[in-house]
């Protein structure tokens, strides 16, 4: 049960992360450099508890998520900014799917187990298309051509990251899984994010220093360190646990229930019908009811 009760904080921070440039509308690059680098910088610390690893193969995972985690977050931030933190992370909702399925295609003896069990089986799969129904309509207006084509390719990186971080977190024990995450692939995110501003912006130097650390981006950039640094630890330890990686993506879509909650008490109208919000809390508890089977 410990990977549902961590997949509901990774929801909780997810909610928060996806939100702070709605309103902000900073550089996605911009907060990209924050997040990836100020999470290593502040995590270097745990590197004094943990095992030096040399493993090319592992290393090699840790950048390439790392690559997916830049491209991810400022893709992600521009969304916000762009389209509204709701309408951004109702497209998510299609990496539950991807997730689902890719785990089954990459651990096919599960998928058998699952199958055979008809009654979980089926329990899963109505539950989880239940989620994604009520997930896409909890808003009335469609979702935009604009925001599709926008982030589909992240929809797609987010279930390879899924798929990537519980390979890292069971290679070795979990501890140091979270430490060469938090340091190695957010620094990688970091200087990706740096390297895209540099090329899409080009700034002088004095320029730069001036709109990453101007007032406004060091408070939001404090804040997504936060709470990234909280969303990457429950969402390793929920998939450590999990019996696939699809359902932890699936737990992570009480976030716009979240957001719904920031905007009502901020007074932006999203149109969220709690009465759908309430039906997808159901399918969500009888999924982790299936799943535990």
């Amino acid at each position: 049960m410990l990977w549902i009760i961590s997949g509901l904080f990774y929801g909780l921070f997810m909610a928060f992360y996806t939100s702070i440039n709605q309103n902000k509308k900073i550089n996605g690059y911009v907060l990209g450099i924050w997040r990836g680098l100020g999470v290593a910088l502040i995590s270097v610390p745990m590197m004094l508890i943990t095992p030096f690893i040399f493993d090319p193969l592992y290393l090699a995972l840790l950048v390439i998520q790392g690559i997916f985690v830049g491209f991810y977050d400022s893709r992600l931030f521009f969304s916000s900014a762009r389209f509204g933190a709701a309408e951004t992370s109702r497209i998510l909702v299609f990496s539950v799917l991807i997730s689902m399925t890719l785990w089954w295609g990459l651990h096919p003896k599960e998928f058998l187990t699952v199958w055979h069990h008809s009654f979980a089986f089926w329990g899963i799969i109505i539950s989880v298309l239940g989620v994604m129904l009520c997930y896409l309509k909890m808003l009335e207006r469609p979702l935009s051509k604009k925001l599709i084509i926008f982030m589909l390719p992240s929809v797609i990186i987010l279930s390879l990251m899924s798929t990537l971080t519980q390979e890292i977190m069971l290679e070795y024990t979990l501890r140091d899984g979270i430490a060469y995450y938090l340091v190695l692939s957010m620094a990688v995110s970091g200087f990706y994010n740096l390297f895209f501003y540099v090329k899409t912006q080009k700034p002088t130097m004095n320029m730069a220093i001036k709109e990453i650390f101007s007032p406004e981006v060091k408070r939001a950039g404090l804040l997504i360190i936060l709470f990234s640094a909280a969303l990457v630890i429950s969402k390793s330890i929920s998939l450590t646990f999990t019996p696939n990686t699809g359902y932890v993506n699936a737990l992570s879509l009480t976030a716009p229930l979240w957001i719904m909650i920031y905007d009502r008490w901020t007074g932006r109208k999203d149109g969220a019908s709690p009465r759908l919000g309430l039906l997808m809390i159901v399918f969500l508890f009888s999924l982790t009811f299936f799943a535990s089977l």
